[in-house]
């Protein structure tokens, strides 16, 4: 499969102006509970081997801020939207490094993290293959990345990315960037070893073929792949 191609960059704008829409009409205290039942129990497990003054880089925190939960001193937050979501919910996000920056291209020298956390952001990226250029470069030997994500049936990917790229019009909601599970596993396998994949049920529709699901998988440089995981 070939790498997947950046969509334009007004395509990318309207989708964070829908996101940041969206998050006004939420709570966020009761967001914060159902990503923590979903997502906090893996980056806890993958944390307790880094030591204390370890650092994590949670990549689209928005303003849940997942990892603030995490025993680490040294936690960066990057989002596009960090200072909207201050302004939104003043005294809310927590102590950290912050970020206002696209994940394409991340102000930090290589080799930086122990964990890199990416939860449902590459959809709504610019340029998938740049993001996840940027997590490997930054990740330290040794270190893990968490990366969540729907994930659709080939048929709608292919619809979708079609439509995106060549009849926008018909394509703009919030989420320009469409995956299958082939399709997700081609592009991690570019750039790390998959240790660990957990697949959910999938999303009810009426039309099978469209049904999606929750694609969770751990990655380790490539170089790690002979060692225990």
């Amino acid at each position: 499969m070939r790498k997947h191609s950046p969509i334009s960059r007004a395509r990318w704008h309207s989708s964070q102006k829908q996101i940041l829409e969206r998050w006004k009409e939420k709570d966020l205290h009761h967001e914060q509970e159902k990503e923590k039942r979903a997502h906090l129990h893996l980056l806890q497990k993958y944390a307790e081997n880094i030591p204390q003054d370890g650092a994590v880089l949670e990549i689209g925190c928005g303003p849940i801020c997942l990892s603030q939960s995490l025993q680490l001193e040294n936690k960066t937050f990057l989002d596009p939207l960090l200072d909207d979501f201050r302004r939104m919910y003043p005294g809310e996000l927590p102590d950290g490094e912050y970020l206002t920056s696209i994940a394409e291209q991340i102000p930090k020298a290589n080799s930086s993290y122990d964990l890199i956390t990416c939860l449902n952001i590459l959809s709504y990226s610019l340029n998938p293959e740049l993001v996840i250029n940027e997590m490997e470069r930054l990740l330290r030997p040794g270190g893990r990345v968490i990366l969540a994500m729907n994930i659709h049936s080939p048929l709608e990917s292919r619809l979708q990315y079609w439509t995106t790229r060549y009849i926008s019009m018909l394509h703009w909601g919030t989420q320009p960037n469409y995956y299958s599970l082939a399709g997700i596993r081609k592009t991690l396998a570019r750039h790390f070893t998959i240790t660990e994949e957990i697949i959910t049920r999938g999303q009810f529709t009426w039309l099978p073929f469209f049904r999606r699901k929750e694609g969770l998988f751990v990655c380790t440089h490539l170089a790690d792949k002979t060692k225990p995981i």
